[in-house]
């Protein structure tokens, strides 16, 4: 099983992360990619209290970001947590997972 979280507002963060965990817990194959964008991406501007355990590092799950919304929230790439990519467009990347046959959620 393949799902993709797309994650736009800060507030939907904690349930993004309780079901991927949720997910990961319950499905030994599943594979996880939460998609970060727009206000969303304040998180990663500071310390945001969100608690990642139990996903950053398992191999199964990617966290990836738009450089649009690195931009639009003042983040320098050089500031986020190793375990996040960096896309240039974050909307073909979710085309592309969704193509990759990622079951498309989004909170």
């Amino acid at each position: 099983m393949k799902v993709l979280f797309h994650v736009v507002e800060v507030e939907k963060w904690e349930d993004t992360l309780s079901n991927a965990r949720d997910i990961i817990n319950e499905i030994p194959d599943a594979q996880v990619a939460i998609v970060c964008m727009s206000k969303a991406a304040e998180i990663f501007k500071k310390y945001s209290g969100i608690d990642f355990h139990g996903l950053i590092d398992s191999p199964r799950v990617k966290f990836i970001i738009g450089k649009a919304a690195l931009e639009n929230n003042n983040i320098k790439e050089e500031e986020l947590p190793n375990f996040v990519k960096v896309e240039k467009l974050v909307i073909t990347k979710i085309a592309k997972l969704e193509n990759e046959g990622y079951a498309y959620i989004r909170l």
